[in-house]
């Protein structure tokens, strides 16, 4: 039996037991469910399937109740409350959830989520709620903004135009007339020069490029172009360019895109140091420990010599992973680093190492500096 055949059991079977408000018999389960419907198989190899099915399906968090009727017969039950997250509505003023659920018209509900809760926020909740996910994605850890972003875009299934309001993706405003000359030029295949302004550096430059696509990530678009001049891929954070221009002859393109290009792997990209225009430098960090964050942590770099004796400050240690990383941003990545309370390090290249020691200072200096909070007094101190 394949995986896919156990997928299509499971789900014929959550649809028999969710279509009925009542406990069903096993017979019934084996006339809805193909992948029980075997005659030739006997009752009890059918059971033991479906309780092997019904063990999975709890690991998974699916809860199939067994309720015995007047003859001790078992019958299956999966209640919807159990099954769905409850339906979202917003209420128009900031009054109590309560307040609002009597004072709002009752809404139609889509077919099969009669009986199901409903959770009212209120418009200052739907805030926090967006404010607090771009706080998480600004953190710049790849996981947790990975979680906060699909949380946001699960909300958006009952609360419209729920991401689109959110801070982080409206920090940089878009001009709508480069937009415009960005599209074409990427259809039309034509060459793009522009001005554009890099953080990293602080300076404005003409850039002159042959666009290959745009990308929306972590809330901002980004030009994926091939730089003539840099001879290599780069990603333009579309905010941050002015005066685009496209070249002229739009009949003509000025390049043919390569085969290999793949735009997908530029929109997968989640993590802020593989963003931007500036020249990618291989990193060599050492992870040390077994924590969640470390295995996490290691599985975004590729694999590294195990023992890179060149590199300075890197002492062998048979519980060290090294794992290489490519890096655009190079304070993001370091930043990212701290995270890790001393579980993760570079150790190569020597100038990186030289930056992570002055951001390691830095930052103790900044602790040593913060104000001290005095403890409360005691009882005895009081009296």
């Amino acid at each position: 039996m394949s995986a896919s055949d156990k997928v299509h059991r499971w789900l014929d079977l959550l649809a028999s037991l969710l279509s009925r408000h009542y406990p069903v018999a096993i017979a019934d389960l084996r006339r809805d469910v193909p992948g029980y419907a075997d005659d030739s198989v006997q009752e009890e190899s059918l059971l033991r399937t479906f309780e092997r099915d019904k063990g999975e399906l709890r690991e998974l968090g699916v809860v199939i109740d067994t309720i015995l009727d007047e003859h001790g017969v078992g019958r299956y039950q999966l209640r919807k409350q159990d099954f769905y997250l409850p339906l979202l509505l917003v209420c128009e003023a900031l009054l109590p959830a309560e307040t609002e659920v009597r004072e709002q018209p009752r809404r139609g509900r889509a077919p099969g989520t009669t009986g199901l809760p409903t959770l009212v926020l209120t418009p200052d909740e739907c805030h926090a709620l967006r404010r607090a996910a771009a706080r998480i994605v600004a953190l710049g850890h790849p996981e947790l903004a990975t979680d906060a972003t699909r949380a946001m875009r699960k909300l958006q299934f009952d609360l419209e135009d729920f991401v689109a309001e959110l801070p982080a993706a409206t920090v940089l405003r878009v001009d709508g007339d480069v937009f415009d000359v960005l599209t074409e030029s990427v259809a039309l295949r034509k060459r793009l020069t522009f001005q554009y302004h890099s953080m990293e550096r602080n300076e404005t430059s003409t850039r002159t490029v042959e666009p290959y696509g745009l990308v929306f990530l972590t809330g901002h678009w980004y030009l994926v172009a091939f730089d003539p001049t840099a001879n290599g891929m780069r990603q333009f954070r579309v905010s941050r360019i002015r005066q685009a221009v496209m070249a002229s002859r739009p009949q003509h393109p000025d390049f043919a895109v390569p085969a290999t290009f793949d735009l997908s792997t530029y929109a997968a990209s989640r993590r802020a140091w593989e963003l931007g225009s500036g020249e990618q430098e291989r990193i060599i960090v050492a992870f040390r420990g077994d924590s969640g964050l470390v295995a996490q942590g290691s599985q975004l770099g590729d694999d590294a010599p195990e023992w890179p004796g060149q590199m300075p400050g890197a002492l062998p240690s048979a519980d060290t992973l090294w794992r290489a990383f490519s890096v655009r941003r190079r304070d993001p990545f370091l930043r990212w680093l701290l995270s890790f309370a001393g579980e993760a390090r570079p150790v190569a290249p020597p100038t990186v190492v030289a930056a992570w020691r002055e951001l390691l200072a830095a930052t103790r200096a900044a602790q040593l500096d913060a104000p001290r909070i005095a403890p409360p007094h005691t009882a005895t101190e009081v009296a």
